[in-house]
């Protein structure tokens, strides 16, 4: 797989993940990892080893990130280690998302994000918490839950809305 097909896949998987700010997608991508293996047959791209992704606010890290893709679509991608990390500034000032957790999964197609292990998403000043997070970006939606064996209790802190001026 050349580094246009590469780049064109990482350019399509992380900056649709939470309304992002638009112009992300116009930003070149930077990656550094100890390595990285493009299985252009299986539609499989792994980068390993202190994985850094950046591009335009997103910023994302992990110990290995999985690229899946069907006929040079991007499908989905898997962030997995000790403490996934991403961050990325909202469209409409709605503030930045940052998620943490082991494991952080994105479907491309229905706009899910799936968040395990100590997972906590922070959206401006709202945080979630829990075992298992998932997140549907395109319906705004957040579903959280704890651990199977009753740990990890779910924990939110919503914050107070600003009421709108009526004139």
């Amino acid at each position: 797989m050349n580094h246009k097909v590469i780049s064109l896949l990482l350019l399509v998987c992380l900056p649709g993940i939470a309304q992002a700010l638009s112009s992300d997608r116009d930003e070149p991508i930077q990656i550094e990892a100890d390595s990285m293996v493009v299985d252009e047959g299986k539609g499989v791209s792994i980068y390993q080893g202190s994985v850094s992704y950046v591009q335009g606010t997103v910023k994302m890290t992990a110990d290995k990130v999985t690229i899946y893709s069907v006929g040079g679509e991007f499908q989905r991608f898997s962030a997995e280690g000790e403490r996934v990390i991403y961050q990325q500034m909202l469209d409409d000032g709605k503030g930045e998302l940052k998620a943490k957790a082991r494991l952080i999964d994105y479907h491309a197609a229905p706009g899910n994000i799936l968040l395990k292990g100590n997972a906590h998403v922070t959206r401006g000043d709202d945080e979630f918490s829990g075992s298992h997070i998932e997140y549907d970006a395109d319906k705004d939606i957040i579903n959280a839950r704890k651990a199977a064996n009753g740990g990890e209790r779910v924990q939110v802190v919503i914050q107070p809305r600003e009421k709108e001026k009526v004139e």
